[in-house]
C-alpha cells in the first residue's frame, strides 16, 4: 500500500511512502497521523490519501503510524485544500494550522486540566415573543435552514442579533446537529459563551482560542470530537472545529479584520466559513451592526440573503451623538488635548449620577513619540524606523512593531539638549488625566498591554459589569459587542486615528470603529450620549456615523471603490518583499513585476513596487507589489507559474497574501 504524506513545511506538493507489511493490521485512511523519514530527518506528517498500487520504486516507508483513527476529518482535509490553493500556501502548513499545537507534537492524549468556568448569564433571558423584524428574520433563516445559504443579519446595535444566533442554533440541535459560533475577540468570548450556557443547560458547549493553554485547547478539541460537545464558541482558529455534523455556522461581528489571520497561512475565517457551509450543505449567517463591504456589496447582488433589524429591542434610541471640533477646542502650550470642555462636563455629570462611561482611543502607551524642540530629533526604533512609544508604567519606550524597549532619556542624542518633550498619548495617558481631573475615581484599561496575564480580561470586564469600576478605557477591544446597561457615555477620544491610515479600507474601518463603539451606550433604561472628538468633522464617515447610517456611507464608499476598481470590484494580491539590504528588497520587487508585466491583461493590474508604510521591521526593509485582480484564481495560477511555490525569490524573503488587510 502507499500513501500519500503532507508535511507543515511551506512546499508545494505531498510525498508519497510504502506502507511497510508490520503495518498492514492498522487501518490507515486519510487524516491519520504518520511519522516518516524527510531528508535527514523523521517528521510527523498527515495522510491525505491512499492508493492501492503504484510505483514504488525509490519510494520510502512510513517509520511509525500514530492513529488507529483519522485525527483531522474530511471535510477538514477538504476545507484545508480550499484554502492552500487560495491563499498561495502549502497544505500541509494549512492541515496544521487546522488543530491544535499537541496533536502537531503527536501527541494522543493529555492529563485531565481544570474546565474553564464560564458561569450562565441568568439575567439574560428568552424573550416571550421576538420584534417584528425578529420574527421575518428568523422565519426566513428557518424556512431556509435544511440547505446551504449565505445569510446577513444586518441589525443596530442592540436590535437583538444574538437572539437570532440562540434560535438558530436551537434549529441545528433539534435536527441533531452542531453549531459553531465564532466572535472577534477573546474578549467577546465569556459573555456569549455565558448566554449560550444559560439557553443550552445541558448541551455540551467547548470554547476554542489563543487565551487557553496548550493542554486546555486540546482538551476543548476533542470533547468536540467525540461528539461530547454540540456547540463551539471561539475566536478565527475556531474554524477549524471537528465537528462531523454541522448544523449552522454563525460569524459575529463578520466586519472585524481579526477574523483575518496574519501570519502563514493568511486565511480569512469569513471566507472558510463559507466554504465549511457549503461543504456540510448547512447555513452560515454573518452578524454585523456595520457589514464589510464585501458581504453587504453581495447581499444587495443576491448571492446573500439579506436580513434586516433596523430598530433596538423595544424601540430604544439610539444614543444621542455629539461632534466635538478640536479645531476650535482651547489648549494649553503644547501639551496635547486629550479631553473637550463638553466632554468633561459629560463625565462629571454622569459620575454625579453614579453612572457609568467607557473612553476609547485606538492607541495604546502613554504618550506616543519623544521629541527634540531644538533640532526635531525623534526617537526611534533602530530595527523599524517608527517613533518609539513612551510607557509610563513601565518607564519605558517601546516599538509597537517589534517590542523592541529603550531607557528613558532626557538628553537628546544628536544635539545633546535637554529640550525633549513626549508628544501624542495613548490610553495610558487618558487614564492619567482622568484621575487628576476627577480625582478619587476608579478607572480601568482594557488593551493588549493590560491583557498580557491570563484572567485579567475576564476580571476587568466583571468588575465594570458589577459597577466596581466607574470609566473604562480601551482600544478597540471595548467596542465590539459587550452589553453593560449601566453605560451612559461613551467618549471617542480621537476619531481620526484609523481615518489617517494608509488603508483604502480606512473609512468603512473608521465607521466601523464608531458605531460600533457608539453602541455601548444607552442599552440600560436610561438614554445614552456619545461625545465623537476629532479634527476632521466634515468627513462623510464621521458624518454618517452621527446616525449609524450605515446605507448612506455604503452609498459614497461604494461609489469610490468602484472608480478606483478597489475589492469588492477586484481583489487583491499583495507580494511583500523583505530584506536587511533595501536595495535588494526594491530590486527583487522590480524584477517581479518585469515577469508579471509580461503576461499582464484585462484580469490583473499590477501596483507598485513601492516601500511599504512600515518601511522597515525587525532590522528588514519591506517593499510591496499589489496585484489587482479581476479573476483571482486565473491570476494566482499565473503567478504561480511565473515565481513558483516559494518563500524566497532570488534570496530575499517573499510574502504573498491574498486578500490582504492592514493592520
Amino acid at each position: 500500500m502507499i500513501v500519500e504524506v503532507a508535511f507543515g513545511l511551506p512546499v508545494d506538493k505531498t510525498f508519497k511512502y510504502i506502507i511497510p507489511s508490520s503495518f498492514s493490521s492498522k487501518k490507515i485512511t486519510p487524516g491519520v497521523r504518520v511519522r516518516a523519514p524527510f531528508r535527514s530527518e523523521v517528521k510527523i506528517g498527515y495522510v491525505v490519501d491512499v492508493l492501492k498500487e503504484g510505483d514504488r520504486e525509490g519510494l520510502k516507508e512510513i517509520s511509525e503510524v500514530l492513529d488507529s483513527r483519522p485525527v483531522i476529518n474530511s471535510d477538514i482535509l477538504q476545507l484545508t485544500w480550499w484554502m492552500a490553493i487560495h491563499y498561495y500556501s502549502a497544505w500541509g502548513e494549512c492541515i496544521e494550522a487546522s488543530i491544535p499545537g499537541l496533536v502537531r507534537k503527536g501527541r494522543k492524549t493529555v492529563k485531565p486540566h481544570k474546565e474553564i468556568s464560564i458561569k450562565p448569564d441568568v439575567n439574560f433571558k428568552k424573550p416571550k415573543r421576538l420584534t417584528p423584524a425578529q420574527e421575518r428574520a428568523f422565519k426566513t433563516i428557518r424556512e431556509k435552514f435544511n440547505a446551504f445559504n449565505v445569510f446577513l443579519l444586518f441589525g443596530v446595535t442592540a436590535s437583538g442579533k444574538t437572539e437570532i444566533y440562540l434560535r438558530a442554533v436551537e434549529l441545528a440541535l433539534e435536527r441533531g446537529k452542531s453549531a459553531l459560533v465564532l466572535v472577534p475577540e477573546i474578549a467577546l468570548s465569556p459573555q456569549t459563551v455565558s448566554r449560550f450556557k444559560n439557553r443550552f443547560r445541558n448541551i455540551g458547549i467547548s470554547v476554542l482560542h489563543s487565551g487557553l493553554t496548550e493542554a486546555q485547547r486540546f482538551q476543548e478539541w476533542n470533547k468536540i470530537k467525540d461528539g461530547e460537545s454540540r456547540i463551539c464558541i471561539g475566536t478565527r482558529s475556531a474554524i477549524f472545529a471537528p465537528f462531523v455534523n454541522l448544523g449552522v455556522i454563525i460569524i459575529d461581528e463578520e466586519h472585524e479584520i481579526s477574523y483575518k489571520q496574519d501570519e502563514r497561512p493568511r486565511y480569512h475565517a469569513r471566507a472558510l466559513a463559507i466554504i465549511r457551509g457549503k461543504i456540510f450543505n448547512c447555513p452560515v449567517i454573518l452578524g454585523s451592526a456595520t457589514p464589510s463591504l464585501e458581504s453587504y456589496y453581495k447581499a444587495k447582488k443576491g448571492e446573500y440573503i439579506l436580513l434586516e433589524l433596523p430598530h433596538r429591542i423595544k424601540r430604544k434610541k439610539l444614543p444621542d451623538v455629539k461632534i466635538i471640533d478640536l479645531r476650535s477646542e482651547k489648549r494649553r502650550g503644547l501639551k496635547p488635548l486629550v479631553f473637550s470642555q463638553p466632554l468633561k462636563v459629560e463625565i462629571q455629570s454622569l459620575l454625579d449620577r453614579k453612572a457609568q462611561a467607557m473612553l476609547f482611543l485606538n492607541r495604546r502607551g502613554f504618550s506616543t513619540s519623544l521629541v527634540c524642540l531644538k533640532c526635531g530629533y525623534v526617537i526611534k526604533c533602530p530595527r523599524c524606523e517608527i517613533s518609539l512609544t513612551y510607557h509610563s508604567r513601565v518607564k519605558r519606550l517601546i516599538c509597537h512593531h517589534c517590542n523592541y524597549k529603550a531607557e528613558k532619556i532626557s538628553i537628546c542624542p544628536q544635539c545633546q539638549s535637554r529640550y525633549l518633550i513626549y508628544r501624542g498619548f495613548g490610553t495610558q495617558k487618558v487614564v492619567s488625566e482622568l484621575h487628576r481631573l476627577f480625582p478619587g475615581i476608579t478607572t480601568a484599561r482594557l488593551d493588549s498591554d493590560a491583557l498580557r496575564k491570563r484572567g485579567v480580561l475576564e476580571k476587568i470586564i466583571q468588575e465594570f459589569r458589577d459597577h466596581k469600576i466607574d470609566i473604562l478605557v480601551g482600544t478597540q477591544i471595548i467596542a465590539k459587542g459587550h452589553d453593560f446597561p449601566n453605560v451612559d457615555l461613551v467618549g471617542v477620544i480621537l476619531a481620526d486615528l484609523s481615518l489617517n491610515i494608509i488603508d483604502f479600507r480606512a473609512g468603512e474601518r473608521t465607521f466601523s470603529l464608531l458605531t460600533q463603539v457608539a453602541g455601548r451606550s444607552g442599552r440600560g433604561r436610561r438614554g445614552g450620549r456619545v461625545i465623537i472628538q476629532t479634527y476632521n468633522p466634515e468627513h462623510y464617515t464621521i458624518q454618517t456615523s452621527l446616525k449609524q447610517d450605515y446605507p448612506s456611507f455604503y452609498s459614497q464608499e461604494i461609489e469610490r471603490r468602484k472608480i478606483l476598481e478597489l475589492p469588492p470590484f477586484s481583489q487583491l494580491i499583495k507580494l511583500e518583499l523583505r530584506h536587511k539590504d533595501q536595495n535588494k528588497a526594491e530590486q527583487k520587487a522590480y524584477r517581479i513585476k518585469e515577469l508579471l508585466e509580461g503576461f499582464a491583461n484585462r484580469d490583473f493590474e499590477i501596483l507598485g513596487p513601492a516601500p511599504h508604510p512600515v518601511p522597515r521591521l525587525r532590522g528588514e526593509y519591506r517593499w510591496d507589489l499589489i496585484i489587482k485582480s479581476k479573476n483571482l484564481a486565473s491570476t494566482l495560477r499565473l503567478l504561480y507559474n511565473i515565481i513558483g511555490f516559494r518563500i524566497r525569490f532570488e534570496g530575499v524573503k517573499l510574502i504573498v497574501d491574498v486578500d490582504p488587510y492592514e493592520d
